[in-house]
């Protein structure tokens, strides 16, 4: 058995991606760091073997989050905000996380164009997200439950530049 995993240079950086983006999914973050699913699944079960990070399944994608290297291998995020967070790092989800932190409550046709998704792909994550406890209705409008919780996860989490570029571009040409 592997005694210090993390002194493997690339074993590293596999674990810095992992705590530099919690919940991210495997296939990105081998996509990232440009190696290999199946290398990069290995030595991320090997880190989780030695509590260095922990995995959630969720609909085909397992999720990695940190846990400290500190030898006492503490969960870095919270067992609560692993499902938001996860969620928070899928594009649709995350622009509708955001037009609802702009905009207090939207319906169904804004929401769609803000997000600029057809009506039926907003609908099947508006439910995931609703199911999940980010959302709530209130009549035909969608609401946060917990905007503060929200951002807070966005501060302390950032999403992939990638998907704040997108979304800034997406964004303009929703208030023009």
């Amino acid at each position: 058995m592997v005694e210090r995993p993390l002194e493997l240079a690339g074993r590293q950086r596999l674990y810095d991606q992992v705590a530099a983006m919690p919940g991210v999914h495997l296939r990105e973050i081998a996509r990232q760091l440009g190696i290999d699913v199946r290398t990069a699944d290995y030595h991320l079960r090997l880190l989780a073997r030695h509590r260095l990070v922990t995995a959630t399944e969720e609909g085909g994608f397992t999720r990695y989050f940190p846990r400290s290297s500190d030898g006492r291998g503490r969960e870095i995020v919270d067992a609560r905000d692993k499902p938001l967070l996860g969620l928070l790092r899928k594009r649709v989800p995350l622009y509708i996380a955001l037009v609802l932190l702009t905009t207090d409550a939207a319906g169904h046709g804004d929401l769609a164009r803000g997000v600029g998704v057809a009506p039926s792909t907003l609908s099947y994550h508006l439910a995931r997200m609703e199911d999940a406890g980010m959302l709530a209705r209130r009549g035909d409008l969608y609401i946060l439950r917990d905007p503060g919780g929200v951002a807070r996860l966005l501060y302390a989490h950032v999403p992939s530049p990638d998907l704040v570029d997108e979304f800034a571009a997406l964004w303009e040409d929703f208030s023009l």
